[in-house]
């Protein structure tokens, strides 16, 4: 269960409120630091978007400017790898930040980054105590002790349940804030779509016309379109020799579309799982259909060799950018899709026991 190897958590806690100036001031220091260039910069398509840049001088950087709606922004240094992420919003903000450690950069005058701060800081307890337990969960699985990985497993599960719980809560507590679409957008990733409308819905009417409010309802409509029992968006793809490979042209057999890229780790580990089942269920009318969403060619092509996967693969080699990840909402890889003999949707994000007994159920 992909879950299992993500750790978040949050708990309830205070209702922001907005900033009423007519722009925004954002001045910062890097400690140590009086000359060099930095950029901000906006998530734009999956990338980092450079907006606006700044020098740094004996009082640090500043920027000004206005935002029509608060929305989430990097600041980027250059020649450095990473970035602080802040909220900017219509109002004087100061940055206080040391490049050893830029995710502890001191943010104040956004309202809707305190938000953020106090979402991230209610998640750590729950964070470590589940880090603790998927290392506690390797090591069974290294002992082969499938009793006590099974046990962890259902602690985990348990833990996911009240974490759910408190980041619903949280974006009850905080609807009206900007930040709260964000968090909505973030948590929203692993929810079925009941789940994911019954989070839409606490949102203030202002957040659900945000930018992050529209992209939920968009991934709900989406996400709609393919439950169990809908016609699977057909889509084609390239081949590794460059030949058109169409989901439809496998009609009248039991489809299993894995979504995976070669530098996905939780893909590689479950290869092993999926050569295991293809043996075993090839024979008897069941396909297999890779899906990657690498950019790199070599890179995925040597993924396949190495993990012996047998069967049909296409890429468009444009990672998050493929039609298949747009037309099935798919948030994290692995993803499974698998598609009846009618070319119906009959389950996603099946993995294990379960995707096993769901192929065994199609070919009854």
């Amino acid at each position: 269960m992909k879950k299992f190897f993500i750790a978040v958590s949050a708990i309830g806690l205070f209702l922001a409120s907005c900033n009423s100036a007519d722009q925004y001031t954002l001045t910062g220091k890097f400690a140590g630091m009086t000359e060099g260039k930095v950029y901000l910069s906006k998530p734009q398509d999956n990338k980092l978007m450079k907006v606006d840049s700044a020098v740094i001088g004996e009082n640090g950087f500043s920027f000004e400017g206005k935002v029509e709606s608060p929305e989430m922004y990097y600041i980027e240094l250059e020649g450095q790898k990473g970035a602080i992420q802040l909220f900017l919003e219509n109002a004087v903000i100061s940055v206080d930040a040391n490049l050893e450690n830029l995710r502890e950069a001191k943010v104040v005058g956004s309202t809707n980054q305190d938000v953020m701060a106090a979402f991230g800081e209610s998640q750590k307890a729950v964070q470590e105590k589940q880090q603790a337990m998927f290392q506690e969960y390797q090591k069974a699985m290294q002992a082969q002790n499938q009793i006590a990985a099974d046990s962890i497993r259902g602690e985990f599960d348990k833990s996911e349940k009240v974490k759910n719980a408190a980041n619903m809560e949280f974006v009850k507590a905080n609807a009206n804030t900007i930040a709260a679409g964000f968090i909505a957008q973030r948590i929203s990733g692993q929810m079925e779509a009941k789940e994911m409308e019954d989070l839409f819905n606490l949102l203030g009417e202002n957040v659900q016309v945000s930018s992050y409010g529209v992209k939920i309802k968009e991934k709900i409509d989406t996400m709609k379109k393919i439950a169990v029992g809908q016609p699977a968006p057909d889509f084609t793809i390239n081949t590794p020799e460059g030949t058109p490979l169409s989901l439809s042209s496998f009609k009248g057999k039991v489809v299993l579309v894995d979504v995976w890229a070669s530098w996905c780790g939780p893909c590689r580990r479950e290869n092993p799982n999926m050569v295991k089942l293809y043996n075993e269920v090839h024979d008897r009318g069941v396909e297999f259909l890779g899906v990657s969403i690498d950019k790199d060619r070599e890179a995925w092509l040597k993924a396949i060799k190495d993990d012996n996967l047998t069967w049909n693969h296409v890429s468009e080699l444009k990672s998050w950018d493929s039609k298949v990840v747009k037309s099935y909402a798919v948030s994290g890889v692995p993803f499974t899709l698998l598609v009846d003999q009618n070319g119906n949707i009959a389950g996603t994000k099946l993995h294990g026991e379960e995707l096993k007994a769901a192929i065994e159920k199609l070919l009854q």
